[in-house]
């Protein structure tokens, strides 16, 4: 796994253990609140923002940005893919796909065969692009539906 340490990733896992292992001695967060005692510029998330609201995910990552602290996201919610800007997929111990988050998310195939679907906001914005409804592909809500608007 190559992780550069300035682009904010997330990864997708079924074993958050032995992805955390490859992370042996930098900042790890397991609660949002712990955020406010890191003392570096790059972080590693497991599985904090699963537990927020969409709006205090929001406020947390902004909280990052303000502080500049590029992050990598452990989780096994494929919907936190939309989060970062690189999106590693990792299963059976091994990285399965990894590049930026739309070309990773362009693998439907290799996604749904490794036990994965699509974030619904993107998969509603392939739908909506197919039937010719727009003409662009979402990953932000808020832009889709201003779009539909």
């Amino acid at each position: 796994m190559n992780i550069n340490k300035s682009i904010n990733t997330t990864i997708i896992t079924d074993n958050n253990v032995k992805v955390l292992d490859y992370f042996k001695g930098e900042n790890i967060v397991t609660n949002p609140l712990n955020l406010k005692l890191v003392d570096s510029d790059f972080v590693v998330l497991n599985d904090v923002l699963r537990y927020l609201k969409d709006s205090d995910v929001q406020i947390f990552l902004k909280k990052l940005e303000d502080k500049n602290i590029h992050f990598v996201n452990i989780t096994s919610k494929i919907e936190e893919a939309l989060y970062a800007q690189r999106l590693i997929v990792y299963t059976d111990d091994k990285v399965q796909i990894e590049g930026p988050v739309i070309s990773v998310l362009k693998e439907e195939r290799i996604l749904k065969k490794l036990g994965f679907g699509l974030p619904f906001i993107y998969d509603l914005s392939l739908q909506l692009n197919y039937y010719g409804l727009i003409d662009s592909i979402y990953l932000d809500e808020k832009a889709l539906v201003d779009k539909l608007w």
